[in-house]
């Protein structure tokens, strides 16, 4: 059972979506809480930084042309175990 903090959140954020532009989330937590994939990589932070900072420039580009509904759905799912993420987000409207 979700608690109620989480529920505030995607309530929140689920209303940011149905506006017009993306939600903004806190990509610095969700980078530190990223498992490190490179062994001896001390970039994983900034690498995921950056991947981060694309997925929201190509966000605010294309917000606007994705259905509503749609928007709502992959904003909740990008939120989803607690670290939202511009990637995930992109990626679910995108498929």
């Amino acid at each position: 059972m979700p608690s109620f903090t989480g529920l505030a959140f995607v309530s929140l954020v689920t209303l940011a979506a149905a506006g017009g532009r993306p939600p903004t989330f806190d990509v610095k937590a969700t980078c530190r809480a990223a498992p490190s994939l490179g062994a001896g990589n001390g970039n994983t932070d900034q690498n995921c930084l950056r991947d981060e900072t694309q997925a929201r420039t190509q966000l605010v580009k294309l917000w606007s042309s994705f259905d509503p509904r749609r928007r709502a759905l992959c904003v909740q799912e990008a939120g989803n175990g607690g670290s939202p993420s511009y990637v995930d987000l992109l990626t679910c409207l995108q498929m």
